[in-house]
C-alpha cells in the first residue's frame, strides 16, 4: 500500500518521464512549464490529503469548489496572456470564455451532482450521472457555437481507429493489469463499486457510469486541449491535467495523484492523434475494470 509520499515520489518520477518526451516533441519551454505545473498539483495533492482535508470540507460547497479550481485557471491565464503578448495581441473574448469555463466547470459539476435530490441511491447515482454527462457535453458544444469552432475537431475523429489501432490492443490490457493490482488495496475495496445494488439495477448503474466516462473524456481531453491549443498553445495539455487531478480529491490517495500523469498521458496522446479515443478505451477499461475486480475480491 502506497503512503502519501511514495505516491507523490512516483507520480513526480514519472512527470519527468514525461517531460523528456515533451522537451523533444515541443521543446524546452513547454517542458519546463509542464514540470512546473505538475509539481503544482502534487503540491495540491500533499496539501489535500496530508495538511488540510479538502476532500471533506469542499463537499457542497461551490466557493470551495471555485477556490480549488482557480488554481489551473490562474496557471492557464497567465500563460494565455503571456502567449498573446508574444505575438503582440491581446486576449480575445472567446479566449476569456474558455478560461472562465475552465475554472468554474470542474466546480459547478461537483456541487450539482453532489446533489442528492431523491432519497435513493440508485436515483441519486444517476442524477449525478446525468448532470455530468450534460454539463460535460453541453459546455463544449456551446462554447464551440460561440467561438465558431467545430465539435468535431474537439477530438472527435476516427483518424485514430485507421492510424494508430495498436495502441488500443496496448492500452486494454495494461490498464486492466494495473488495475487488478490496485484493486487489492482496501481504499480501493472500501471506494468502488459506487453502487452497492445488483442485478439489472447494478447493469443500469454501470452502463451510466461508463457515459461519465466519454463525456468526461470529450470535455478534458478533447474541449479544454483542442479549443484550449489555440489560447495556450501546447501547454493546454498541463493545465488541462492540472484541473483534471484536482478534480479527483475524496478518491483514494493512489488514484488522486496518479490521475495527473493519465491527464498528461493521454492529454498529449490526444493532441498528437487529434482523437480522445484513447482516453475514453482507457477510462472505461479502468472504470469497468476497477468495479468488476472488486465486486469478484469480494
Amino acid at each position: 500500500m502506497l503512503v502519501a509520499w511514495q505516491a507523490i515520489a512516483v507520480a513526480g518520477a514519472a512527470s519527468v518521464l514525461v517531460s523528456l518526451w515533451v522537451r523533444r516533441e515541443h521543446g524546452d519551454r513547454a517542458a519546463v512549464i509542464m514540470l512546473a505545473l505538475a509539481a503544482a498539483a502534487l503540491a495540491c495533492m500533499w496539501l489535500a490529503y496530508e495538511v488540510l482535508p479538502v476532500e471533506q470540507w469542499r463537499k457542497e460547497s461551490l466557493p470551495v469548489g471555485l477556490a480549488i479550481f482557480a488554481l489551473p485557471a490562474l496557471a492557464g491565464t497567465a500563460l494565455a496572456a503571456a502567449r498573446a503578448h508574444a505575438d503582440g495581441t491581446r486576449l480575445r473574448g472567446t479566449d476569456a470564455l474558455y478560461l472562465a469555463l475552465l475554472w468554474t466547470t470542474p466546480a459547478v459539476l461537483l456541487y450539482v451532482s453532489q446533489r442528492r435530490p431523491f432519497g435513493s441511491e440508485l436515483a441519486d447515482l444517476l442524477w449525478w450521472a446525468a448532470c455530468s454527462v450534460a454539463i460535460y457535453i453541453l459546455v463544449p458544444v456551446v462554447y464551440a457555437r460561440i467561438a465558431g469552432q467545430s465539435v468535431r475537431g474537439y477530438g472527435l475523429s476516427a483518424r485514430f481507429v485507421r492510424s494508430e489501432a495498436t495502441l488500443v490492443m496496448l492500452i486494454a490490457p495494461v490498464a486492466l493489469a494495473i488495475v487488478w493490482l490496485a484493486s487489492a488495496d482496501q481504499r480501493f475495496l472500501d471506494t468502488y463499486p459506487f453502487y452497492g445494488g445488483d442485478g439489472w439495477s447494478l447493469v443500469l448503474f454501470e452502463a451510466a457510469y461508463g457515459a461519465t466516462f466519454v463525456a468526461l473524456e470529450f470535455f478534458f481531453r478533447g474541449f479544454l486541449v483542442f479549443a484550449g491549443q489555440p489560447v495556450m498553445g501546447v501547454h493546454a495539455v498541463p493545465v488541462m491535467a492540472f484541473a483534471y487531478c484536482l478534480l479527483h480529491l475524496g478518491k483514494p490517495m493512489p488514484e488522486a495523484v496518479s490521475s495527473l500523469i493519465g491527464g498528461l498521458i493521454l492529454g498529449y496522446l490526444a493532441l498528437r492523434l487529434r482523437s480522445i479515443l484513447a482516453g475514453v478505451v482507457a477510462h472505461l477499461t479502468i472504470a469497468w475494470g476497477m468495479d468488476a475486480f472488486v465486486l469478484s475480491r469480494s
